[in-house]
C-alpha cells in the first residue's frame, strides 16, 4: 500500500508546484515594481499599461505623433532623485505598440501605453538619474550603442534589467570623446522605461547593437 501511495503523493507535489506557479503569475502585476517606482518618480500619474486618457491628469499639452505615440510635459515632482536634486523633465512620450503606432489617429481612450519615455536637456541630469535607477533595481547596467541617422553621432545606453527580464530602463545619452563641440547643440538625456524582455532596436525603436559607443567609433585594426 506505502508503494503504491507514492505516486499519488507525488502527483499531488506536482499539483501544488503548478497551482502556486499560476497563481504568481496571474497575481503577480504586468509591470514590475521598480519600472513602475521610477516611472511614478519622473512622470507622476503615468503607467505602463494603462490606456492613454488615464495619463491625461498627469501629462499636459498631449498630442499624437504618428508612428510614435502621444508626446507632452510631464507634471513635475519636487525633488525627484536620491541626492534631493530636481531632473526637468521637458517632455514625455507615451509609446504605443507597434500595429497601434501605425494608425492615422489611434483612440486615446482604448489605446494602452507600451513604454513611456522621458527627456530632459540638463547636462548634469545623468548621474542623479541613474543613481535613482540604480537604488531601484539594485544592479549594474549593461551598456550598448545606438547609431542615429546622422553620420558619425552615436547615443550610449545605459541598460538595467528587471529579474527574469520582465521589464527595463534605458538611459540614453550623446557620445562624445574629449569636450563637446557648441555646434552639436543641446546633449538630450532619454530615459525609457518599458516592460518584457529587452529586444534590441525593438524597444529602443532604434538601431541598437551590444557593442559600446567606443568600440563601435574605434577604425578597424
Amino acid at each position: 500500500m506505502r508503494f503504491l501511495s507514492i505516486p499519488a503523493a507525488v502527483l499531488g507535489v506536482a499539483l501544488a508546484i503548478l497551482f502556486f506557479n499560476v497563481y504568481g503569475a496571474m497575481s503577480r502585476p504586468s509591470v514590475p515594481l521598480p519600472v513602475a517606482v521610477v516611472v511614478g518618480q519622473f512622470a507622476p500619474g503615468v503607467e505602463i499599461g494603462a490606456r492613454v486618457t488615464e495619463a491625461r491628469h498627469g501629462v499636459a499639452a498631449m498630442s499624437y505623433v504618428p508612428h510614435l505615440g502621444y508626446v507632452g510635459v510631464p507634471q513635475s515632482k519636487t525633488p525627484n532623485t536620491p541626492t534631493g536634486r530636481t531632473v526637468n523633465f521637458s517632455q514625455v512620450r507615451l509609446l504605443l505598440d507597434q500595429r497601434t503606432r501605425s494608425q492615422a489617429s489611434p483612440d486615446p481612450a482604448k489605446a494602452r501605453v507600451d513604454a513611456v519615455e522621458l527627456v530632459t536637456a540638463d547636462a548634469a541630469a545623468t548621474d542623479d538619474i541613474t543613481a535613482l535607477i540604480t537604488n531601484v533595481i539594485r544592479r549594474l547596467p549593461r551598456e550598448g550603442c545606438l547609431k542615429t541617422p546622422e553620420a558619425g553621432r552615436l547615443r550610449q545606453v545605459h541598460l538595467w534589467a528587471t529579474p527574469n527580464d520582465r521589464g527595463g530602463i534605458a538611459v540614453i545619452n550623446d557620445f562624445y570623446i574629449g569636450t563637446p563641440t557648441l555646434e552639436h547643440g543641446p546633449y538630450m538625456t532619454n530615459v525609457l522605461a518599458f516592460v518584457g524582455k529587452f529586444e534590441g532596436g525593438r524597444t529602443l525603436r532604434g538601431n541598437y547593437t551590444d557593442a559600446t559607443c567606443t568600440e563601435v567609433e574605434a577604425p578597424p585594426s
